[in-house]
């Protein structure tokens, strides 16, 4: 009788489960993992991923501690489960992870990655910021460079990412790698097959779609804001924003205020994103700042029409060839945009876009990225 070979184990480390996208991410890349076995840790309390990671037969251990809870004491219920395990690789997400990661015993030999998802310490972010809330993240970044030593390996999610990270941290380029986000081409392309063609009658009503988490750095003030403007020209048009977090609140407050209950809805998060794009005439995307925005990527496979902000993140993906582009924060600028919008010929554009999805984007060739830079790592 033939005894199978245990897989080596990658445990990954994450602050929770909840909506996100490091979280969604971790999930579509390692349930397809062929010679590693994942197995997630979450730090604090927060599993709305919970069920489906299980159910693609990923091991989760959820700690469910308190946001406050100190470093000392999640650093030992850390060691104990690393002991049990053994894994191979360690591999951590988000900064709260990534620093505790650093902290824990060697107690066997195993690599330890750390993922750069997000421009934490990148000038735009500063400028958004309080000068207390400013000052409390340069300490956060003195600390991430003091301890950066500690962790073998990066992967970064964008070359901004890397650059800005990089010179933020005074990290060494050679041991930060870039592998994208992915999707899965499989499930756009089923969808566009079935996509009906755009009415353009009497009665058509233009879809604006925005995906994101509801929070300021997305820009969806913004474009309420921006909405609101294009209405008064076009009135036969609509606005949806998928997503949900914080920042709803002040978003009903803002829609209420600009007299657009009829015309702004809030989806809330959705798990049919794919048939909501394939049903909308736009895509915008306002962010003032990324990591790799999969909401773009989406968009691309889906082949609707994208009109985004020009920060470096975005850019990574799309450009003048394949979208209409404007200025964050620039409420002038992406009125504009959207009115231009209506009177060019996107078909060009789309099939760049959808293109460079597939070359740059596939689900299929970020695990292969990943499982190899494991081993490549492994052999050293």
């Amino acid at each position: 009788m033939e005894i199978l070979e245990e897989k080596p184990i990658v445990l990954f480390i994450l602050d929770t489960l909840e909506i996100g996208g490091a979280e969604r991410s971790i999930l579509e890349i390692s349930s397809r993992f062929k010679r590693y076995k994942p197995i997630v840790v979450t730090l604090f309390k927060g599993s709305h991923l919970k069920e489906e990671y299980v159910q693609r037969g990923i091991k989760v251990i959820s700690l469910d501690f308190e946001k406050e809870t100190k470093q000392t004491f999640l650093k030992t219920e850390l060691d104990k489960i690393v002991s049990s395990i053994k894994p191979l690789v360690i591999h951590a997400t988000l900064i709260r992870s990534c620093l505790l990661s650093r902290e824990i015993s060697r107690s066997h030999e195993y690599v330890l990655i750390n993922s750069l998802v997000n421009n934490t310490y990148g000038m735009q972010r500063y400028k958004t910021l309080s000068p207390i809330r400013a000052l409390k993240l340069f300490y956060t970044q003195i600390k991430d460079a003091k301890s950066s030593s500690k962790v073998d390996f990066y992967f970064s999610n964008s070359e901004t990412i890397k650059k800005t990270t990089s010179s933020a941290l005074g990290l060494n380029p050679g041991k930060v790698k870039v592998i994208y986000r992915g999707r899965d081409p499989e499930i756009f392309d089923q969808v566009n097959i079935e996509k009906q063609p755009s009415n353009s009658g009497k009665n058509h009503i233009d879809l604006y779609i925005c995906v994101g988490r509801l929070i300021k750095r997305k820009g969806q003030l913004d474009l309420v804001h921006a909405f609101a403007e294009h209405l008064i020209k076009f009135p036969d048009s609509k606005l949806i924003l998928v997503g949900e977090g914080p920042l709803r609140k002040e978003l009903i407050t803002k829609i209420t205020r600009l007299n657009l209950k009829d015309k702004v809805e809030l989806l809330g998060q959705r798990s049919d994103v794919p048939e909501l794009l394939s049903k909308s005439s736009y895509f915008i995307f306002p962010s003032y700042y990324e990591g790799l925005p999969g909401a773009l990527v989406e968009a691309m496979y889906s082949k609707t029409p994208i009109i985004a902000s020009n920060i470096p993140e975005n850019l990574e993906c799309i450009n003048k060839e394949t979208s209409l582009i404007f200025e964050p924060g620039n409420i002038k600028d992406l009125v504009s945009k959207m009115e231009m919008a209506k009177s060019i010929d996107w078909n060009g554009k789309l099939d760049l876009a959808y293109r460079k999805a597939l070359t740059d984007f596939s689900i299929y060739k970020i695990v292969d990225e990943y499982e190899l830079t494991y081993d490549q790592l492994l052999q050293r």
